[in-house]
């Protein structure tokens, strides 16, 4: 099923195009997120993805809310961190999960939006707003309703991406940088050594 990804800035305008879902009739398994982690917690004051799952029926709004009764991972995301994704987005983005909930999105979070049916311009763009603050809202829908989905987005505010990518051109950014995440430590530089005996 396609899927048409919004991205937006605050919380506020996230819970309008949620809310605005429900009522055109998008269930909770259709609609995802993807933000930082950071933003999660601070957002929602929630400290970590077992809180999420742990709270009953519709305590919080927003980012909260959404994420209650979902599958809620902390994905490792190159270039980014850790990533709070939620949804079965995790297997339309083909997440493969590593041991306590920790998990990595093969190919990176671009390779990942790019499956997802995005240009691949596109997904830079919402990988770069990801990586600084801000929250993908994903929905999954039939092709006859993706226009509608497009359309809440816009009314709820969403980013406009080719408005953005011009905007970052002109700070000098070219595409999002996936830097390749290492599960070991850089080693530290060499001590001299004292001569053997």
């Amino acid at each position: 099923m396609p899927v048409v990804v919004g991205m937006f800035e605050n919380t506020r305008d996230v819970d309008q195009a949620v809310a605005a879902l429900h009522k055109a009739g998008f269930t909770k398994p259709q609609i995802g997120v993807i933000a930082r982690r950071g933003v999660v917690k601070e957002k929602t004051s929630l400290t970590t993805t077992t809180e999420v799952g742990a709270i009953a029926g519709g305590a919080l709004g927003g980012v909260g809310g959404l994420l209650v009764g979902l599958n809620v991972v902390t994905l490792a995301v190159p270039g980014i961190g850790e990533v709070v994704a939620a949804v079965d987005l995790l297997t339309v983005l083909g997440a493969t999960l590593l041991g306590a909930g920790i998990g990595a999105i093969g190919g990176g979070l671009v390779g990942a939006l790019v499956g997802l049916g995005l240009p691949e311009h596109e997904a830079h763009v919402y990988a770069e707003g990801v990586k600084r603050g801000n929250i993908l809202v994903t929905v999954q829908a039939p092709a006859e309703q993706m226009a509608a989905v497009t359309n809440i987005f816009t009314q709820a505010n969403a980013v406009d991406v080719s408005t953005r990518r011009q905007e970052w051109t002109v700070e000098g950014w070219t595409q999002f940088e996936e830097i390749p995440m290492s599960s070991t430590p850089p080693p530290s530089p060499e001590s001299p050594q004292s001569p053997t005996a």
